[in-house]
C-alpha cells in the first residue's frame, strides 16, 4: 500500500524516490556526509550546519518532466554554499554590512523549526521571520546573531519590512481572470509575502473595514476587500472563492506558505478569519462574523412565489 508523505503529497511512492535519489547523489557528491529523513522531507549537511527542507523543490520539480529533475535539485543545492557557517558568519556578525540585505518572510512553523530564527507572531500559526537575502534566497536570521548586533528588535524589524517592501512592488495578477472581488498579488522573491504587513501600499483602495487576506505561497498574496457599502452575501461568495483557490495554489506551490486567511485592517493588528488545514473553520471576531454571517443568511432565503416569473 503506497504512502502518501505530507510534504509531497502530490507524488506517489516512485516518484518520491526518484526525486530523493537526485538529492542524495546531488549532496553526497558535493557535501559528502548528510542525512535525509524521509518523513520530514528534509536533508541535514553537517559540513553546513544545516537542514533544508525539500518541499519546496519538490513543488518546483512537480511541475516539469521527471527528465529535467536532477538539474533542477542540483541548481538549487549549489546555493547552499551561501549557507555555511564561515560565509554566514562573515556576513551576519556586522549589522551594518548585512543591514541593506535583511528581509522579512510570512512563514509557517515548519520553516523555523530547526532554527533558532528571530520571529514575531502573527495569527494562524503564521510568523514573520527576520531573514537575509542570499541571492534570492532566504536565510533566517539565527537569534545567536541578533543579538550580537547591539540594536532594538523594533529597529532592526522596521529595517527589514522596509527593505522588502522596497525590494519587491506587487502586480495585480491579470490572467486567467477569477470569478470573484477579489484580487491576486504576484511578486518576485521570497520576501513578497511581507506586502501582508503593510498591505495599504499594494492596495490602497481597501477602505475601513479591510481585507480577508491569504498567503498560499511566498510569491502571492491574495486579497478580498471588505465594502459594507455592497451586499453582505457578494463579500460572502466572493471570499468563499478566494479561499478555495487560495487553498489550490496552496497546495500547487512551489513555496507554499498557508491555507489560512487573515483579517487585515488599517492601523490594526492582522487577526484570524479562517483556518483550513482540516477543513473550514471560521475564526473571524466580530463585526466580520456577523457582517459574513448576513451575507450568508441573505443567499439562504427561500425564493418569493413570483421569481423567475417574467412579468
Amino acid at each position: 500500500m503506497e504512502t502518501r508523505a505530507s510534504w509531497c503529497p502530490m507524488w506517489s511512492d516512485e516518484q518520491r524516490k526518484l526525486f530523493l535519489s537526485h538529492v542524495e547523489e546531488v549532496v553526497g557528491t558535493r557535501y559528502g556526509e548528510y542525512a535525509v529523513d524521509e518523513g520530514d522531507g528534509t536533508v541535514s549537511v553537517p559540513s553546513l550546519d544545516c537542514v533544508l527542507g525539500l518541499s519546496n523543490l519538490a513543488q518546483t520539480c512537480r511541475t516539469v518532466d521527471p527528465g529535467e529533475w536532477r538539474t533542477i535539485v542540483y541548481n538549487h543545492i549549489e546555493r547552499l554554499d551561501g549557507f555555511s557557517p564561515d560565509a554566514l558568519s562573515d556576513k551576519l556578525s556586522d549589522y551594518e554590512q548585512v543591514r541593506d540585505d535583511l528581509r522579512i518572510r510570512v512563514v509557517t512553523c515548519v520553516h523555523t523549526d530547526k532554527v533558532d530564527a528571530v520571529v514575531d507572531p502573527l495569527p494562524l500559526g503564521l510568523s514573520s521571520c527576520l531573514s537575509v537575502d542570499l541571492g534570492g534566497a532566504a536565510c533566517p536570521v539565527d537569534q545567536g546573531y541578533f543579538d550580537g548586533w547591539g540594536v532594538e528588535r523594533d529597529e532592526v524589524m522596521a529595517v527589514a519590512l522596509a527593505n522588502s517592501l522596497a525590494a519587491d512592488q506587487l502586480r495585480a495578477e491579470t490572467a486567467p481572470e477569477l470569478p470573484g472581488d477579489f484580487q491576486v498579488y504576484i511578486g518576485e522573491s521570497m520576501f513578497a509575502s511581507a506586502h501582508l504587513l503593510d498591505l495599504a501600499r499594494a492596495a490602497p483602495h481597501i477602505g475601513e473595514m479591510g481585507a480577508v487576506v491569504a498567503v498560499p505561497a511566498a510569491h502571492t498574496v491574495m486579497v478580498c476587500p471588505i465594502d459594507l457599502a455592497e451586499p453582505a452575501e457578494k463579500f460572502a461568495d466572493s471570499s468563499a472563492t478566494m479561499l478555495a483557490a487560495s487553498y489550490i495554489r496552496y497546495l500547487a506551490g512551489p513555496n507554499s506558505v498557508s491555507p489560512n486567511a487573515l483579517w487585515w485592517r488599517p492601523d490594526h493588528p492582522l487577526e484570524g478569519f479562517a483556518r483550513m488545514e482540516q477543513g473550514f473553520e471560521l475564526v473571524a471576531p466580530e463585526p466580520l462574523r456577523s457582517h459574513l454571517r448576513t451575507g450568508l443568511a441573505a443567499e439562504q432565503e427561500p425564493p418569493r412565489p413570483d421569481a423567475g416569473l417574467d412579468l
